[in-house]
């Protein structure tokens, strides 16, 4: 029987690793029926609640890694596991595969937002705030070991991604890509072949993600003192997201809008940024943003029910959960005029130019008044049981394309892991 490795571990506890647990758990409805590929989850400790969760009773085994998890995927435990485990595909939900992996793989590109917008690469300082020093002298290593595949534009750290990429685009079965502008970008900036690339895009746990009762949404109100009415900020809040210029623009109007509104911010990454507590330090309006840190999803859900609107600010995006699970639960978006945007949420959002601030504040006045015309109505919520179906398309694409072919020759021995991964039942 076909056996296929999906690796859903990801840097940090975000959309990405939410995309690979959705994902993991559509797949695990058809696991073990007829003649479909039995099926192994690669996971970080984290990650055992969820994916346990998400498997259910499903015939799908859970490997626990033991190995920290890094940006750069240089991993003997799990090129050990693969070799050991007889295994005919690698995927993974993430960015980036080890360039040593053994077997066959398929891997998911979210976004190629530094490579489309250089003046966001991840310079030193910033790369070891988030992902550590060792994790930026591998970054280094990798980078001379990828001389030939380097052209040499911008600082390391893109240099690396983008020859990083070209590499594991040049050896993988198929590529993922969550829309088609990250596919497009795919073709433009990297060369790939649009005929190797396969769209799995985001979706929604229609389960979770509704529009909750009044009771519920009048309890996330009283836990988060909300009298009267607020919009929604919800996830990372790094320069690519402009969280720091929807804050000053939120201060700054903030006299105007009606008595008692509130920003509400939800993740727990915001209020960590410098720049955050310097906008908020001497602002009179500062008593009008709420932080919520990390919420669950029952929770979110009934914040999006009783938003006046989600607000989204970002320069790019590969996809974004946070508009689509909005308008299942009949929030209001008010977001970027982006290419990534227009192909998801188009007709049923409201679009403002990047550098409009003028436009935002008028949307979030009348959201926050009343007045917004609605446009939430109607959205075709997209299911994660699709997503999984054109996930296990691409697959299927990958084992029919790597039928008798051994892994590339120019790849070198692997080493097996003193650390074997953990089996969870």
């Amino acid at each position: 029987m076909t056996r296929i490795l999906v690796d859903v571990r990801a840097n940090q506890q975000t959309g990405i690793a939410r995309y690979g647990t959705n994902l993991l758990r559509e797949l695990a409805v058809s696991a073990g029926a007829g003649d479909t590929p039995r099926l192994t989850a690669f996971v970080d400790p984290v990650q055992v609640t969820s994916a346990r969760e998400a498997v259910g009773t499903a015939p799908v085994r859970l490997l626990v890694a033991t190995e920290p998890d890094g940006f750069v995927r240089r991993s003997a435990e799990l090129r050990g596991l693969l070799e050991r485990g007889g295994f005919d595909l690698y995927h993974t939900t993430h960015y980036t595969v080890d360039r040593h992996c053994p077997v066959p793989y398929s891997f998911t590109v979210h976004d190629l937002t530094r490579l489309r917008f250089p003046e966001h690469d991840y310079g030193r300082e910033q790369f070891v705030r988030h992902f550590g020093a060792a994790q930026w002298t591998a970054v280094q290593a990798e980078l001379a070991a990828l001389a030939d595949w380097d052209d040499g534009r911008g600082g390391p750290f893109q240099r690396y991604f983008r020859a990083l990429n070209r590499v594991l685009a040049a050896d993988a079965t198929r590529i993922v890509a969550v829309s088609r502008a990250t596919g497009h970008d795919l073709v433009e900036l990297l060369g790939v072949p649009a005929d190797r690339i396969d769209l799995v895009p985001c979706a929604v746990r229609t389960e979770t993600f509704h529009r909750r009762p009044a009771a519920e949404v009048a309890a996330v109100r009283a836990e988060y003192a909300l009298s009267g009415p607020y919009c929604l900020y919800v996830g990372l809040a790094g320069p690519i997201k402009r969280f720091d210029w929807l804050l000053a623009r939120w201060l700054d109007a903030a006299p105007r809008f009606p008595a008692g509104a509130r920003l509400v911010v939800v993740g727990g990454y915001a209020e960590a940024r410098a720049e955050v507590v310097a906008l908020l330090r001497d602002a009179p309006a500062a008593g009008s943003v709420v932080f919520t840190g990390r919420v669950d999803d029952d929770t979110l859900a009934a914040l999006y029910s009783g938003a006046a609107a989600l607000l989204v600010a970002s320069r790019n995006e590969g996809n974004h959960l946070g508009p689509l699970e909005a308008l299942a639960c009949g929030c209001e978006v008010i977001c970027t005029d982006i290419a990534p945007l227009r192909e998801t949420v188009d007709g049923h959002a409201h679009f403002y130019p990047l550098a409009d601030a003028g436009r935002l504040t008028e949307l979030v006045g009348a959201a926050l008044g009343g007045t917004l015309p609605p446009a939430a109505a109607g959205f075709p919520v997209p299911r994660w049981s699709d997503s999984a179906r054109a996930l296990v398309d691409s697959m299927r694409r990958s084992l029919a394309g790597r039928a008798g072919t051994p892994p590339p020759a120019r790849l070198p021995p692997v080493a097996g892991s003193s650390n074997p991964s953990r089996s969870v039942s």
